[in-house]
């Protein structure tokens, strides 16, 4: 049985709902009225105008962290493990630490 409740949003007339969603999605993406003022380096749709100092130095700070990525990535990969810290197949490491820890299970 459907409610009667009139805060329940099925009772709500359609325009109505996509009124009140409008508004969730104004906030939460902007509109003009709610905006801050335009950064100087942006242009309103949001992308960067040209020379713009903040997109030489966002783009800097996103070439650094690919950077840095690719270096772990690395380092993974020459460690014999898998980037979920499992050991690749046929992997060194995994041979010599499995070798390890039998020799340690014979010492008792």
């Amino acid at each position: 049985m459907a409610s009667t409740n009139p805060a329940n949003f099925a009772n709500l007339p359609k325009d109505e709902l996509r009124e009140i969603a409008a508004k969730g999605g104004h906030a939460s993406h902007g509109s003009p009225e709610h905006d801050e003022p335009a950064h100087a380096d942006r242009n309103p749709d949001g992308t960067f105008t040209k020379g713009s100092e903040l997109a030489k130095e966002l783009g800097s700070k996103g070439g650094h962290v690919a950077h840095e990525h690719q270096v772990e990535k690395a380092e993974t990969e020459e460690s014999g493990r898998n980037p979920d810290g499992t050991f690749k197949e046929g992997s060194k490491l995994a041979h010599d630490l499995g070798v390890k820890g039998g020799h340690a299970s014979h010492q008792q």
